[in-house]
């Protein structure tokens, strides 16, 4: 399944392409620490089992959708996450680090129910939003055929505020939200 936004509605966005072109946005799948409940951050946790048949899915659900590009965050988990979708497509793989987890800090390593927008080491969460806008407009600039994007729940949702004006309270796991500029 794939979740469908259109900015046709929301604001104009910088760089936006001059003609209808889709963009693809891929959460990796999960790792054991995201089935613990615990903030990842900059951990380097493989996906799992079902990680892995989570990115099989998202990669079968992405063939024949004309995407000719995937970028991907660094980390581990969405690298492997996008490395099954390019493997389908037969695609490379871009990185771009702007695409990583939001930096929890103190937080990392912790449960979820634990975290706190304060601390040491916290990404505020303007930043986040900043660098999730930042790294859009870099990878759909001149945007003529459909791309996939590979990242995080933080920073997909915190792109969702900022390009469509709202954002799921929970981005699955595998999740592919599809934009349409």
């Amino acid at each position: 399944m794939i979740t469908e936004y259109s900015l046709s509605t929301a604001p104009t966005t910088p760089g936006r392409p001059t003609k209808d072109v889709c963009v693809y946005l891929l959460r990796h799948g999960e790792t054991d620490l995201n089935a613990l409940g615990v903030l990842q951050c900059s951990i380097e946790a493989p996906l799992n089992t079902k990680g892995e048949q989570q990115a099989q899915q998202a990669a079968s659900h992405l063939i024949n959708r004309g995407i000719t590009r995937i970028v991907s965050s660094p980390q581990l988990r969405a690298r492997q996450t996008a490395s099954a979708v390019a493997e389908k497509l037969n695609l490379t793989i871009e990185e771009n680090p702007l695409l990583r987890e939001r930096d929890w800090g103190i937080h990392e390593g912790k449960p979820r129910s634990d975290r706190s927008d304060e601390g040491a080491g916290v990404e505020p969460y303007t930043a986040l939003s900043q660098r999730a806008q930042l790294a859009f407009n870099d990878i759909t600039s001149g945007l003529t055929e459909p791309c996939l994007m590979v990242s995080h729940s933080g920073l997909i949702k915190a792109l969702l505020k900022q390009i469509v004006g709202n954002a799921p309270d929970v981005i699955h796991n595998g999740e592919v939200i599809k934009i349409t500029l």
